[in-house]
């Protein structure tokens, strides 16, 4: 059995380096000492996220081959540490990019001055949106049951798009 020390470093200096120019390119944009850190962090993690992929994939292709040879498998790392990097990475994008984002959005953008009154505009403006996206949903759901009837393939096919 091998082991993945030299693979471990090299995940970890590569994190950290695409987390470093990450912050650079945050700081080129915004000035990050009078920028608050609620703004700060989600904007850090929607950046940081999508280029850590770039990274997970290859080490994810290498880590499920399955050859005993170190030299041709390239950089891999556990398949617990994988699912877990997948799952992280995952939820984190889905949370921001539905959530977190859209409500730091609108929050900023809100034309009130107090924090409460802020976050009661974003929520109501987000909660809309949602609203909205769900009406499309339901409408989209009816027309393939109007059109294929009520098969789970069709359904399946809907959610998927």
């Amino acid at each position: 059995m091998s082991t993945s020390v030299g693979s471990d470093f090299f995940s970890i200096v590569s994190v950290l380096v695409v987390g470093l120019l990450v912050l650079l390119l945050l700081r080129h944009f915004l000035p990050l000492r009078s920028t608050p850190a609620y703004v700060l962090v989600p904007i850090f993690l929607a950046l940081f996220l999508p280029v850590s992929i770039i990274l997970l994939l290859p080490i994810d292709l290498a880590s499920s081959l399955r050859t005993e040879d170190e030299a041709t498998r390239g950089v891999w790392l556990p398949d617990t540490v994988i699912l877990v990097a997948w799952r992280i990475t995952y939820w984190l994008t889905f949370g921001l990019t539905w959530f977190i984002l859209p409500l730091l959005g609108e929050y900023i953008d809100s034309g009130y001055r107090t924090p409460r009154d802020r976050f009661i505009y974003s929520l109501r403006s987000n909660g809309r949106y949602q609203l909205i996206v769900l009406a499309c949903g339901i409408g989209g759901l009816v027309y393939v049951f109007l059109q294929n009837g009520f098969e789970g393939t069709s359904v399946k096919a809907l959610v998927m798009a």
